[in-house]
């Protein structure tokens, strides 16, 4: 039976929806919400979507079957796999029950199709979409528990305007998932050191497993800083020495939780020849192959000093000192406080672990691969934007803080927004509308590249994507015939247009003498695409109009003069090149 309209399940219920209602944290969640739904949409509907490296719509399902046949693997682990497949279940046994048989090649040509690929497709980005909120609240709930309530709600203003955070909040990529439970697992190992409550490690240990269950690099967030977390906490905290003993028992309940779930979900049990296998294959080719720094200390240098020189690509610069604020704050407020002041510290070693043991080996620092440091930084943004805004006594001190930090905010929310202004207006879909009016029914369009630099192309016209590489090596696309040739005949195959896309092409472009800077190298895979010389000499032709009859007909780019473009993850406003033949 349920509650009656006096009840006090109903009146709690309705005073715990009159205090969020008022919360500055809820409002700042809803704010991000339309921050991170705007753009949701981009590229769909599809029978692929636009995410480089997403997981979703396509590449799920066909992992977890990989993961689990003896001797496979596919390139992640499972967990965010079976979130997905249990979220878009319902389409896939639609699918299923309208293929004409269960036969591998029935249920796939059937579930390829526009519909059931765009529904997975914005099941996946919501779920990304949901658990960036979730990041959102547990940074802001680090900062509420150093600092209060009102350093929490400003933590979550800070992380909520992060450039890159936004852009990835809108795909299926693994790394807002595998940091929202790496988020999880932080607040819950800080609760334990500042509460007092070792027994809290315990949910540390379940979160930080579902992370590197999600994506490996996780293991990066924790593998240096717990144990220097732990370790001080027990150096400088007199309660923790007094429960030694208790502390550390905890500790090995949650590492052996922790090893204990990482070693079911991640196949080692029931496929423990294909975990070799990509074990072996994460510390190869999978990051040595995309290596953009030397293998030496000048190379490691570098890449720390990049890392600091990016700060741009999530923050404006003016936030790199709150967050340097922010720190100093922590460490000299809480020196009364050896608890306050080890959990205080725990997001930066954080920081440190994951640049030291993952960005130091795999030598990459890209977006994605700063994003942790980016992200948790909010912790110490908050805390100065809490201190600047409120805690002047002179009125006339707090109110320029005020300006200032508003518009430093004001900078930083127009950049975030500049994300879902590039979601919208991708040169693809002005390529798209070009195509639709110019090309006819039964006309060849020759593209060439991974689907997700692709526009879409119209109905009606014969599309064949060719390559070097096997057609059973790429991810199919209905309606595309699939060639494997040469990509520099195209004058004897004779298509009628020729549709390139920067966002794939720029690897045949680059200038093979442009020097790199000390510590910087051309990764090994760009370095055998150069040596591709018949194929770079073929784009460059291409690029110029000096190919054949082949001129450009159209260059979809980038237009507006109030959103700047911005470049992320080769995917967002790339050009598209259309070539026509001419007579």
């Amino acid at each position: 039976m349920g509650p009656t309209r006096g009840s006090p399940r109903l009146a709690a219920l309705r005073q715990s929806v009159a205090e969020a209602s008022r919360s500055p944290l809820s409002w700042l969640l809803a704010g991000i919400l339309v921050l991170h739904v705007v753009g949701i949409g981009w590229g769909l509907p599809a029978s692929d979507g636009w995410d480089n490296d997403g997981v979703a719509p396509r590449d799920f399902l066909a992992g977890l079957v990989e993961t689990v046949t003896p001797g496979r693997f596919y390139t992640y682990p499972p967990v965010h796999l079976v979130l997905l497949a249990l979220v878009t279940a319902p389409v896939t046994l639609v699918a299923l029950a309208r293929a004409p048989s269960l036969a591998q090649a029935d249920v796939v040509h059937e579930i390829l199709r526009v519909p059931y690929m765009t529904t997975i497709a914005y099941g996946a980005r919501f779920v990304s979409l949901a658990m960036s909120l979730g990041i959102v609240w547990a940074v802001a709930k680090m900062a509420e528990e150093l600092r209060g309530r009102r350093a929490g709600w400003c933590a979550a203003a800070f992380v909520g305007v992060n450039v890159s955070f936004t852009y990835y909040a809108h795909t299926t990529n693994l790394d807002v998932p595998y940091l929202f439970w790496g988020c999880l697992a932080l607040l819950a190992l800080l609760r334990a050191v500042v509460r007092h409550e070792p027994r809290r490690l315990r949910s540390w240990g379940l979160f930080a497993a579902l992370a590197v269950g999600t994506k490996d690099q996780a293991y990066a967030l924790f593998l240096l800083s717990v144990p220097a977390g732990l370790g001080l906490w027990l150096v400088l905290d007199p309660w923790a020495r007094a429960s030694a003993r208790r502390v550390l028992r905890e500790a090995g309940i949650a590492v052996a939780i922790g090893v204990g779930l990482l070693v079911v979900v991640d196949g080692a049990l029931y496929n423990p020849g294909g975990f070799r296998a990509r074990i072996h294959y994460l510390l190869g080719p999978a990051s040595q192959a995309y290596a953009q720094y030397t293998n030496d200390w000048t190379g490691r240098w570098e890449v720390v000093r990049d890392l600091f020189r990016h700060v741009d690509h999530y923050y404006p610069p003016a936030f790199a000192v709150l967050v340097l604020v922010g720190l100093v704050l922590v460490v000299r407020g809480d020196r009364r406080d050896p608890a306050r002041l080890v959990a205080g510290l725990l997001p930066l070693l954080v920081l440190v672990s994951f640049t030291v043991a993952f960005n130091c080996i795999a030598r990459r620092t890209e977006h994605r691969f700063a994003l942790p440091q980016a992200v948790l930084a909010g912790v110490y943004g908050g805390v100065a934007v809490e201190a600047f805004v409120f805690r002047p006594r002179v009125k006339l001190a707090r109110w320029l803080a005020r300006l200032s930090v508003g518009a430093a905010f004001a900078v930083a929310l127009f950049a975030a927004a500049d994300v879902d202004a590039n979601l919208l207006l991708d040169p693809r879909y002005d390529a798209e509308a070009w195509l639709r009016e110019h090309v006819g029914p039964g006309e060849t369009i020759e593209t060439y590249g991974l689907n997700v630099y692709m526009p879409r192309f119209p109905e009606g016209a014969h599309v064949v994507r060719v390559g070097p590489e096997p057609e059973d090596h790429r991810n199919p696309m209905p309606g595309v015939e699939e060639k494997l040739a040469p990509y520099g005949e195209a004058s004897t195959r004779g298509p009628s247009y020729i549709v390139v896309s920067e966002g794939w092409a720029w690897r045949y472009l680059l200038d093979p003498d442009e020097g790199l800077p000390e510590g910087h190298q051309l990764p090994p895979t760009q370095r055998e695409t150069e040596s591709d010389a018949a194929s770079s000499a073929y784009f460059r032709a291409l690029i110029r109009s000096q190919y054949g009859t082949y001129k450009v007909a159209h260059a979809s780019e980038w237009t507006s003069h109030l959103w700047p473009p911005l470049e992320i993850h080769a995917s967002t406003s790339r050009e598209i090149w259309i070539y026509a033949r001419v007579p």
